[in-house]
């Protein structure tokens, strides 16, 4: 009879584990700004559409999308992780979709959020004429104005366009059903835009793949070691 041997993971995969940081660091920069962006966008300032409503709110409208903005980039290195761990971290279509989201995402955050949020902070102090007129200035920023909504747009294109790549690479590659849905999900549920309940939704389901994906890799060694 021949005598059972084990099959070694492959190195390819071993290197991706350890290049460079910890194995708990990596599955704390994979889980935790996807849940904790999930979780942020819940209380994303919906006020009523107007100059008094807004006003009231400009504060943590400018800090929210402040907060927001800092996530944003930590998403994008999840996602590149997450790329990684199913072995996709090379893929054009995932780099390219993720480095346009990450830059006219994190611009459209910038203008329709922190800008907005920054000029209405100001305008508390100043006369009603002036009030008057930087509202009519910016009211339209987080929503339908040409340049800030094109950006949105584009950044949110390209989410779709590496989340969609990296659930169809996993499909292909023969991944769990519940890893490729999920991330597809995320694509998905961001078109219909980052404040709840999509945002939640969107980054929601990515924790929620990037938690099957870690369950996956932490069962592999123990049946091997079976």
């Amino acid at each position: 009879m021949a005598e059972a041997r084990a099959v070694p993971l492959p190195q390819a995969t071993t290197e991706r584990r350890t290049r460079g940081i910890s194995g708990s660091f990596r599955r704390g920069l994979i889980l935790v700004p996807p849940l904790a962006l999930a979780i942020l966008e819940i209380f994303h300032p919906q006020p009523d559409e107007t100059l008094a409503a807004v006003m009231d709110v400009a504060t943590w409208f400018l800090t929210f999308h402040a907060i927001q903005l800092a996530l944003i980039g930590l998403v994008g290195l999840s996602v590149l992780l997450l790329a990684d761990e199913l072995g996709h971290a090379r893929s054009w279509a995932v780099r390219l979709g993720l480095g346009v989201f990450l830059v006219f995402y994190s611009a459209y955050d910038a203008v329709a959020g922190i800008a907005t949020g920054l000029a209405l902070r100001t305008a508390r102090d100043l006369p009603p004429a002036q009030q008057d007129g930087i509202w009519a200035a910016v009211k339209d920023w987080p929503g339908f104005d040409p340049v800030p909504f094109s950006i949105n747009i584009v950044g949110t294109l390209g989410w779709v366009v590496a989340l969609g790549a990296l659930a169809l690479a996993a499909r292909r590659a023969g991944a769990p059903r519940r890893q490729w849905i999920f991330i597809a999900l995320a694509a998905l549920f961001l078109m219909g835009g980052h404040p709840f309940p999509f945002g939640t939704l969107a980054f929601g389901s990515l924790f929620v793949a990037a938690v099957f994906v870690d369950l996956a890799a932490h069962r592999r060694p123990s049946m091997a070691r079976s």
